[in-house]
C-alpha cells in the first residue's frame, strides 16, 4: 500500500454526528471503487474507512465519517483533521471492490455511513454507462441521517436502471418509506438473488445477518462481496 499526506481540503458536518471529509493527497493515489484507505494515527494504530467518490482529475478523497462524542475512533481522527489540517492515509485497501467485468445485476446494501462505499461503486458504475440494473438499499436509524438521499434521488431520475431505497429503522409519523432492518428489505424484495452480484456494507454485526440470510435466498458465495467478511 501507499503511504501519503493529505491536506485536508474540506471538514463539514452533513447531519447530526455524520461529516463529510475531502482530502487533498500530496502526490497522486491509485484505488478502485469499492477500496477503502487506512489514517495512520500511529504505526501500530491505523483507522480504516470507505473511499467515498472515485478516481479523479483532481485527485481528491471523499470520506464520509460518523462520529458521537462517546466515539472516539472516529472522533480523534477528525479532531487531528481539524488540530494538523493535514493526515496521513495508506491506500489503497480492500477486496470487495467493483467487479467491472460482471454483467449481473446489482445490490447494493449500505447500513449509516457504509453509503459511501456503496457510493463509490454506483459512482463508477454510471461513469461506466450503467449497463445493468441496480438497486442501491440504504439504512439508516433515522430520515435525517439519510444525509445523500437528495443526491440519490436525482441519480434515479437521471438513470432508469437505477432503483434506490432507502429503509428507516425508527421511522416516525412523517416517514412514508419503508421501515426496519435494511437486509429485511432486501429479502422482501427478491424471490432469490442467485443471479445478482451483492455488495455489503455496514457494521460487522449487520453484514455478518445479511451474509446468513442472504445464503436462504440462493446468494453465490462468489457474487457476495463485504470487506467485513474478512474478519468475521
Amino acid at each position: 500500500m501507499q503511504k501519503v499526506t493529505c491536506s485536508v481540503e474540506a471538514l463539514e458536518e452533513m447531519a447530526d454526528t455524520l461529516w463529510y471529509v475531502r482530502l487533498k493527497p500530496e502526490v497522486p493515489v491509485d484505488f478502485l471503487p469499492g477500496q477503502y484507505l487506512l489514517v495512520v494515527m500511529a504505526e501500530d494504530d491505523k483507522r480504516p474507512f470507505s473511499i467515498a467518490n472515485t478516481m479523479n482529475d483532481e485527485g481528491l478523497l471523499e470520506l464520509h465519517i460518523g462520529a458521537t462524542p462517546d466515539n472516539t475512533y472516529a472522533m480523534q481522527v477528525l479532531k487531528r483533521m481539524q488540530d494538523q489540517g493535514r493526515i496521513d492515509v495508506q491506500l489503497p485497501a480492500g477486496k470487495a471492490h467493483l467487479r467491472a467485468e460482471s454483467t449481473h445485476p446489482v445490490i447494493l446494501m449500505a447500513g449509516g455511513t457504509g453509503f459511501s462505499y456503496t457510493r463509490s461503486i454506483l459512482q463508477q458504475m454510471i461513469a461506466d454507462g450503467l449497463r445493468q440494473p441496480v438497486f442501491l438499499y440504504w439504512g439508516v436509524r433515522f430520515a435525517e441521517h439519510l444525509y445523500a438521499d437528495q443526491e440519490m434521488k436525482a441519480w434515479v431520475a437521471a438513470h432508469p436502471q437505477l432503483t434506490y431505497i432507502p429503509v428507516v429503522q425508527n421511522g416516525d409519523e412523517q416517514w412514508q418509506g419503508r421501515t426496519g432492518l435494511v437486509h429485511d428489505a432486501i429479502m422482501e424484495d427478491f424471490p432469490s438473488l442467485h443471479d445478482y452480484d451483492v455488495y455489503v456494507a455496514g457494521r460487522f454485526e449487520m453484514a455478518g445477518v445479511a451474509r446468513e440470510a442472504f445464503k436462504e435466498k440462493g446468494v453465490v458465495t462468489e457474487q457476495l462481496f463485504g470487506d467485513a467478511f474478512e474478519f468475521i
